[in-house]
């Protein structure tokens, strides 16, 4: 669905694509490649990956909850990991930014497509919106293949500005059975 919205042209064209290296994020970039006719090399970028666990990678999220004390998660300091090994909530929001300054930065002008994570749109969006990694009472949930558009600019005067065209756009699923919200 997402992939035959391009295909129609009705999207703007795709320069160059990025994806995490995980295989859910992976797989769904070729699909929608395959599905809009798109011709592209993905570009895999390991600082797109989802929220690292640490030790607790492979665990179901009840084994995490059951191993670890994840009570008042949001509250906690959000520069410290909860889990040993992961990412805290403000490393992982640098390392996304991080990731997509880079790319911005090499494709200065270019449409790029970034087949990724919830998570990692989440972070984008905070890093859109200034919100430091401290602020836990605003919650972004982005739909499983929903559109967002981020512009990156970088202005010699006034810096990079991040800018939101659209978020959790889902206007391919319109009349069809697939509700987006039944994956959060």
């Amino acid at each position: 669905m997402l992939g035959e919205r391009f295909a129609a042209g009705s999207e703007p064209s795709i320069d160059v694509v990025y994806a995490s290296p995980l295989p859910r994020a992976l797989e769904t970039t070729q699909l929608f490649l395959t599905a809009s006719s798109l011709d592209l090399e993905i570009n895999v970028h390991a600082d797109l990956e989802e929220f690292r666990l640490g030790e607790a990678d492979g665990l179901s999220w009840e084994q995490v909850r059951e191993q670890y004390d994840l009570e008042n998660f949001e509250q906690r300091d959000p520069f410290l990991p909860i889990i040993p090994g992961s990412d805290s909530r403000a490393g992982f929001r640098h390392r996304v930014g991080q990731a997509l300054s880079i790319i911005a930065s090499r494709h200065n002008g270019s449409t790029v497509l970034i087949g990724c994570h919830g998570g990692v749109i989440s972070a984008a969006m905070a890093i859109a919106f200034g919100l430091g990694p401290g602020q836990w009472h605003t919650e972004l949930a982005p739909y499983v293949t929903s559109i967002t558009e981020l512009e990156i600019r970088s202005d010699t005067s006034r810096g990079r500005r991040w800018i939101c065209h659209r978020y959790n756009d889902t206007t391919h699923l319109h009349g069809t059975d697939v509700d987006p919200r039944d994956a959060l």
